[in-house]
């Protein structure tokens, strides 16, 4: 197999998903078996969980929004709801934990949370080339008024402004709100060249075209169409410690890749990816999705509230991300607003080829290589936003 630009990444995979082999004969042709190595670093072991929660509160997010452009920072979101379970009490913790894809029969709480403080430590990057930044914050209630404008502050300052003004409903009752937040900018490896964009058709669905600006690059990426999945995939590194995978689905294949989003199929795709000789136009684009995700929460006590009081719970999670696409690079970002209040949930409703132009819905996937972590993950519709 090809040297792989990810290898830290799927090496984590391979390591941590031992069994994931012995049930696909396409991996198991490789003669010899040899026992994978154990994940190297306390993130790692956690990795895994991580992606299947991603891929999996995608397509839950995918179903709500049919045709719609849909952004999320999986590790905004898990490190958030990790950090708020892993201090509740003992029922709930197990309940949210599993909830977030972890299965404790094979890794200890302990192992968790040593695995959540690592990845902490380890995302935050700053060079020439890549900045990623990222951390989270507890704000008490001060009242609405001022807890808004303290949280308000915190990710226009965080974020560098990349999401906009931060608009949150805070009520009265709430008693602590947890903020996380993730920044990236990350320049390509191979730039494209600002002097050959222009405008092309991109195709939002069979009938309907609109005209984006497109970038053009002749140059060498890891690139494959899997044939059962019926799907092309391109990965275009960046110059430091992230890679981004373009998944584009053949016509009227979106569903069935979306329904695919597993570990396994990231490890498949490595073992296919090809570096090619491509003459392509890509399109530029800008989007941003707004979320919220308690509906999708066990409805547990988080914490302990005051003497004779009951305890803290989960009232509303707002997720806001925005990314960017062009010549020089991407730059993307993502908040997470974990409200907990004494007060039980209240009834919720679900939110309502090579030489040729990439020129339909695709699916976008941020790595950040050394912990196997999903930076940002969504899907572009409509690249004007």
């Amino acid at each position: 197999m090809e040297a792989s630009g990810w290898w830290p990444l799927v090496t984590v995979l391979v390591a941590a998903t031992p069994l994931l082999a012995q049930g696909d004969s396409e991996l198991t042709d490789r003669g010899p078996q040899v026992s994978p190595p154990r994940p190297a670093l306390p993130c790692h072991r956690i990795s895994v969980s991580n992606i299947d929660f991603a891929f999996g509160l995608y397509r839950r997010l995918a179903l709500d929004a049919p045709g719609e452009n849909l952004l999320f920072s999986p590790a905004s979101i898990s490190l958030a709801l990790a950090t708020v379970s892993l201090g509740a009490p003992a029922a709930s913790r197990t309940q949210l934990l599993e909830g977030l894809g972890f299965n404790l029969t094979v890794m200890s709480q302990a192992e968790i949370q040593e695995g959540v403080q690592d990845l902490l430590l380890r995302l935050p990057t700053r060079d020439s080339h890549l900045l990623l930044t990222t951390g989270q914050r507890s704000f008490r209630s001060l009242g609405p008024g001022a807890t808004q404008k303290h949280i308000k502050e915190y990710v226009e300052e965080q974020t560098q402004g990349r999401l906009g003004a931060w608009v949150e409903d805070l009520g009265e009752e709430a008693a602590e709100v947890l903020v996380n937040h993730v920044a990236l900018r990350a320049e390509w490896a191979q730039p494209f060249d600002p002097g050959a964009t222009s405008l092309r058709e991109f195709f939002l669905d069979e009938r309907r075209a609109v005209q984006v600006p497109m970038v053009k690059q002749k140059a060498s990426h890891r690139f494959l169409h899997d044939p059962e999945l019926q799907c092309t995939v391109l990965q275009m590194d960046h110059a430091g410690n992230a890679t981004t995978f373009f998944v584009f689905p053949n016509r009227g294949q979106l569903g069935q890749v979306e329904e695919a989003l597993l570990p396994e199929t990231l490890i498949k795709w490595d073992s296919l990816l090809r570096t090619r000789e491509l003459d392509f136009y890509f399109p530029k684009f800008s989007i941003s999705s707004t979320t919220r995700l308690e509906m999708l929460l066990p409805r547990v006590p988080v914490g302990g509230g005051l003497p004779g009081q009951p305890g803290l719970g989960i009232s509303r999670v707002t997720h806001k991300a925005t990314m960017t696409l062009e010549e020089k690079g991407s730059e993307a970002a993502a908040a997470t607003s974990i409200q907990l209040t004494p007060r039980p949930h209240p009834d919720r409703a679900p939110p309502t080829p090579p030489a040729t132009g990439f020129s339909r819905p695709f699916l976008v996937m941020t790595f950040h290589t050394e912990t196997g972590s999903v930076l940002f993950l969504g899907k572009v519709v409509n690249p004007l936003g």
